[in-house]
């Protein structure tokens, strides 16, 4: 079974771009980041309050954001792939989220892979300059374990590498000290007012949903399995989207100290 998310047909409803977020979060743990200057006006004087560093370094739009549903088997990681989820944003309207699953069959990953590599192709070649933003180092290196095994065009893989931009490291760790512990996209996207619809499986808890719905029988079972897989990639999509906006929003203009 195969399935692209629609946008005329999915039932999934992207939230609203969140505005400012809510002072006065615990618990006090910061993600690892030296306290190099005092808190901006505004955000309060607790511990549980984003410390900002410096002026967010986030690139322009036009932006691709990228996530995987899944995660890498011990010397597989190709195979353990079966969602690739883009939503492509110029900055002007909310974005439609994607999604490219794979189907239960034996070759169903390679043929999840040809299709995004080929749905990466066509949105390189109509914005060249739009950087691929993601939240961890697995999606690149899930993206480079499946050109080993599967093969891309001449020059897509190094074009996607050189247009991918880490959100959480590059972006968020360089900017802002913030009171989470763990410092993953769900709290960080929480802390910046997103709404989260659902929890997120987590790499372990998708693979386990898209095996069950591989083992089941029933076809209306398997396609409500593979759209909720669907609709939780998509609402990390527009987390992601909602944290690099309260940066742009909240960071400071001038470096501080």
């Amino acid at each position: 079974m195969s399935a692209t998310t629609d946008p005329a047909t999915s039932p999934f409803e992207p939230p609203g771009v969140p505005g400012p977020p809510p002072g006065g979060r615990s618990p006090a743990a910061a993600c690892d980041l030296p306290e190099t200057c005092s808190r901006l006006p505004g955000l309060g004087q607790h511990r549980s309050d984003p410390l900002w560093l410096a002026p967010p370094q986030l690139p322009p739009w036009p932006i691709v954001w990228f996530a995987l549903e899944g995660g890498p088997a011990a010397g597989q990681a190709h195979r353990a792939i079966h969602l690739w989820g883009l939503a492509v944003d110029d900055g002007d309207r909310e974005p439609v989220p994607e999604a490219i699953t794979a189907d239960f069959e034996d070759a169903g990953g390679r043929r999840a892979w040809e299709r995004f590599v080929a749905r990466a192709g066509e949105t390189m070649e109509r914005r060249p300059d739009a950087r691929w933003v993601h939240c961890s180092p697995d999606e690149r290196a899930s993206v480079q374990a499946c050109a080993a095994a599967y093969g891309t065009p001449a020059g897509l893989l190094a074009r996607l590498e050189e247009a991918f931009f880490e959100l959480l490291s590059r972006g968020v760790r360089r900017a802002v000290r913030l009171p989470l512990d763990p410092c993953s996209i769900r709290q960080v996207a929480g802390l910046a007012g997103f709404r989260w619809r659902s929890p997120r499986p987590g790499p372990a808890g998708s693979i386990s949903k898209y095996l069950e719905a591989q083992a089941s029988a029933d076809p209306v079972e398997q396609a409500r399995i593979v759209q909720a897989l669907a609709d939780s990639n998509a609402e990390e999509l527009l987390a992601m989207r909602a944290v690099w906006r309260w940066m742009l929003e909240q960071g400071p203009r001038e470096y501080c100290g």
